[in-house]
């Protein structure tokens, strides 16, 4: 067995011909008079302290000698731009909901005469058979109701009719019988509120006339209360009395002139009374019609402020 000895550095046990400990790098008699100082390594480059340059230099690799080193510089391509969201904007091609005026009021006095006389006209014969229809069935007992109510729900049903004819066997729809009461209950309360209103020198009166014209057309059509659809008509007439009333002003002069002109002919030409009889009828029936063909334009565009 060989002979062993301990290291007065780090008290191991190590061979007793051994020059060197083993495991401290001591060095015994012999030897060198000072202890090796380990090896040490050379200190690392400060990598943040070189420019980009030398930091990309100093990769090793296999590609690096192929690649020229990147700087990391600004692009000289503008910062890309969204385009603006136009979801909610309206496109440039397409036009602005047409308004009757340039002042973008819903009636004018002479456009709803206008295309109420188109479409009074074109519903003509419509209408004449209803209106006889309605005379012929007059005396039959709560049909007679159902009838009038129909004949209310006129200017609705050309409203909605979208410029195609009516059938004039629609004022015996089952459905307008349902609404009686709310009819009858509606006219009683116009006729008791317009009562006192004649009392102030009729103004008043004539005022809420035509703030209530269009009760009867919400209540069929919106399907809302008696009172509701007085409320709410006067809402949707506030601003567009006076038009209402010029409406039937200038109608009124315009049947008072033809009847006068229709009247003078007759009895210059010294025709028969006969004759005369029944172009007055067909002319007061042009004349019904035009006036139902303007209510339905003015319902049509008042209930848009509904």
């Amino acid at each position: 067995m060989d002979e062993m000895k301990r290291c007065p550095q780090c008290g191991q046990m190590v061979k007793a011909v051994a020059k060197k400990c083993r495991y401290c790098g001591y060095w015994f008699e012999g030897g060198p008079t000072k202890q090796e100082a380990p090896e040490q390594e050379p200190p690392k480059e400060d990598v943040l302290s070189q420019g980009p340059q030398q930091e990309e230099t100093r990769y090793q690799g296999p590609q690096a000698m192929n690649q020229e080193p990147s700087q990391e510089e600004p692009s000289q391509d503008p910062p890309r731009q969204d385009p603006p969201n136009n979801d909610n904007k309206p496109s440039d091609s397409t036009p602005p909901p047409p308004s009757p005026d340039s002042n973008g009021r819903l009636i004018t006095v002479w456009g709803v005469i206008k295309e109420g006389t188109g479409i009074g006209l074109k519903n003509f014969l419509s209408i004449f058979l209803a209106i006889i229809l309605f005379i012929l069935t007059c005396w039959i007992p709560y049909i007679n109701a159902g009838t009038v109510v129909a004949l209310y729900n006129l200017p609705i049903v050309l409203s909605k009719s979208d410029g195609k004819m009516i059938r004039p066997t629609f004022i015996f729809k089952s459905e307008f019988r349902k609404y009686m009461g709310e009819f009858f209950n509606l006219t009683g309360l116009i006729a008791i509120s317009i009562f006192p209103a004649i009392l102030f020198v009729i103004v008043p009166a004539i005022v809420i006339s035509y703030g209530w014209s269009q009760a009867y057309y919400l209540m069929f059509d919106k399907e809302i209360s008696p009172s509701e659809s007085m409320i709410q008509s006067t809402k949707i007439t506030y601003g567009y009395k006076s038009t209402l009333f010029w409406i039937d002003f200038f109608i009124g002069w315009i049947v008072i002139i033809l009847s006068y002109l229709i009247h003078q002919i007759f009895i210059k030409g010294m025709e028969s009374m006969e004759a005369y009889v029944i172009v007055m009828l067909i002319f007061t029936a042009v004349v019904s019609v035009v006036r139902i063909g303007c209510n339905a334009v003015i319902y049509r565009e008042l209930q848009k402020r509904y």
